[in-house]
């Protein structure tokens, strides 16, 4: 399954070469799809084994590739095929664990999984590689794994200066008894802070970009300002459940961001006031200790 975003797709429809790139570039994903589904099976394989899962029975699977602009923040139409998949099966099963995982507010933090997930593919940095995968415990028994991969287009002359993008994702939803019987407490928070802490490397990935000259300051600032309102909402969600203490434990390791932002800094002091805002904002962050 293919879908595009409006804006996207309002191209197409006015030039006939605008969808013949759109194809070729769809078509260049679909190409590696068993390559990549055959690199996310053996992913999944290896992580059930670490977590000692060997009676994993699969509950669900699919993949997508989504077109849209670089810029567009947004994976609504994947994230809902998901999360309906994740209620129909809920549907079946009446155990608590499965009321658990599929609560509302569960699935709104694993809905906003499939778009960080998502989003460190489209950058291309080295510093979100291995977000680009990603197991989540959803409840006792019950995991779930995301994969993507994507790949970019820029003509100016078709699309404006704003590159194109494809990605394709694919999720598996495994259920364990063995888990289930083993496991008896379920934290609701732990996807939020492991997306809290992704969506901070990402946009320390933005930074660098902005930095090496790979994204315009426009752009950096419309994608920052997507991020830092994910880390908003995600931070007053586990603030909301008590886990404030347990983000800033998390976090405390992950001094790569904070090198990655301070080193593009130099770098954006030297490239001139059009940079200023975005110079502004970073030192903030950094007094605050926002990275660490």
């Amino acid at each position: 399954m293919a879908c595009r975003t409006a804006s996207v797709e309002r191209v197409a429809d006015k030039s006939v070469n605008a969808q013949k790139q759109l194809d070729k570039l769809t078509e260049s994903v679909k190409a590696q799809r068993d390559t990549l589904l055959n690199e996310f099976d053996g992913k999944v394989g290896e992580n059930l084994k670490k977590a000692r899962v060997s009676d994993g029975t699969l509950l669900g699977s699919n993949d997508y590739i989504k077109v849209e602009y670089s810029y567009e923040f947004s994976l609504d139409k994947i994230a809902s095929v998901i999360k309906d998949t994740l209620k129909a099966i809920a549907v079946n099963k009446d155990s608590k664990s499965f009321q658990d995982a599929f609560s509302d507010e569960a699935v709104e933090s694993y809905t906003d999984l499939v778009n960080s997930v998502s989003e460190a593919a489209k950058t291309k940095s080295t510093a979100t590689a291995s977000l680009s995968f990603s197991m989540n415990r959803l409840a006792p028994g019950i995991y779930a794994f995301l994969s993507a991969t994507s790949a970019s287009l820029l003509e100016e002359e078709t699309f404006g200066n704003e590159s194109i993008t494809s990605t394709i994702i694919f999720y598996q939803l495994i259920y364990s008894i063995d888990d289930l019987q083993n496991q008896k407490q379920f934290d609701e928070a732990a996807i939020d802070i492991q997306n809290l802490m992704n969506m901070k490397r990402i946009q320390a990935s933005y930074t660098d970009m902005l930095a090496n000259g790979k994204m315009g300051i426009q752009e950096w600032m419309t994608r920052d300002e997507e991020a830092e309102l994910a880390i908003q909402r995600l931070s007053a969600r586990v603030d909301k459940r008590g886990f404030t203490n347990r983000t800033r434990m998390a976090t405390r390791g992950m001094s790569e961001n904070q090198r990655i932002v301070t080193e593009s800094l130099e770098r954006l002091n030297k490239m001139g006031e059009v940079y200023y805002p975005a110079v502004s904002i970073l030192e903030s962050r950094l007094e605050l200790s926002y990275f660490n």
